[in-house]
C-alpha cells in the first residue's frame, strides 16, 4: 500500500487527472486530498466527478474540507460566517458554471452530500493531514483546535512531539517549490504550490506528497480557461 496527499486542486480537473496518472494509483493505496477542491479553476464538477468515480471503482480517496468547500456549504445552508457571503461574488460563479447552474441551491444532491461528508482532518499514525493547520499553541492541538484553525488560520508552531509523533501536512497557503522541498525535513510539510496560478516555475504546480517516501510528484497546471 502506498499513501499520497495532494494539495489544493481548485477546479483543475485535467491537472488532477494528469497527476493521478503519474502516481499510478492502485486500489490498495490511500489518497488524501487536502481541501479546496473547487472554484478558481474551470472544472470543479470534473474534480468532484473524478473523486466519486474513483470511490465507485474501489479506490480509497479521502478528501478533507477546505475553506472554499466550507464557504460553498454556508451559502447553501445560509449559516454564514465573515467570509462566506463574498464567495458567490468572487469565486462561486466559476464553480456554478461548471455545473451549468446559476444558484447554489441547484447543486445536485450527490455533490452536496460529498462535500458535507468531508472531515476537517485525517490522522495516520505518523501524519496529521489538515487544510490550514491547528491551534498548535493549545494544550492538546488535535482536540482543542477550532474549525477556524483547521480551515483558515493556524496559531503556534507545529511540533510532532505534541501531536503523538505526527508530522503535519497542509495545503491552503501556496508556497514556492523551494519552500515545499525544504519542508520535507521539518515537522510540517507544505503541499500547495498555487496550481491554479499557472505561474511556473516557482508557482503553478499541483503537488502530491508520497507520504511513505517523503518524495514529491509535480504536475504543471493544464486547465486553460
Amino acid at each position: 500500500m502506498n499513501r499520497y496527499a495532494i494539495g489544493d486542486i481548485h477546479g483543475g480537473a485535467t491537472t488532477f487527472r494528469a497527476l493521478l496518472g503519474k502516481l499510478g494509483l492502485r486500489r490498495g493505496d490511500r489518497l488524501y486530498l487536502l481541501g479546496d477542491l473547487i472554484d478558481r479553476g474551470p472544472d470543479s464538477r470534473g474534480v468532484l466527478d473524478t473523486i466519486l468515480n474513483l470511490r465507485e471503482a474501489g479506490f480509497t480517496v479521502r478528501p478533507i474540507r477546505g475553506n472554499h468547500e466550507d464557504m460553498l456549504l454556508r451559502n447553501i445552508s445560509g449559516d454564514h460566517d465573515a467570509w462566506s457571503p463574498h464567495w458567490m461574488e468572487q469565486l462561486g460563479a466559476h464553480m456554478l458554471q461548471s455545473f451549468g447552474i446559476r444558484e447554489v441551491g441547484e447543486l445536485p444532491e450527490r455533490y452536496v452530500n460529498l462535500l458535507l461528508s468531508l472531515p476537517l482532518m485525517e490522522l495516520e499514525d505518523d501524519y496529521l493531514l489538515v487544510h490550514a493547520g491547528l491551534a498548535f499553541n493549545t494544550t492538546d492541538p488535535i482536540h482543542d483546535s477550532q474549525p477556524h484553525n483547521l480551515l483558515w488560520q493556524e496559531s503556534g508552531i507545529p511540533d510532532r512531539n505534541r501531536l503523538g509523533g505526527r508530522i503535519t501536512v497542509t495545503g491552503h497557503k501556496f508556497r514556492p517549490m523551494r519552500d515545499i522541498e525544504a519542508s520535507l525535513l521539518t515537522d510540517r510539510i507544505f503541499v500547495d504550490n498555487g496550481a491554479f496560478t499557472g505561474m511556473l516555475p516557482e508557482l503553478g504546480n499541483l503537488v502530491a506528497l508520497d507520504l511513505d517516501r517523503k518524495k514529491l510528484v509535480v504536475q504543471p497546471w493544464l486547465d486553460a480557461e
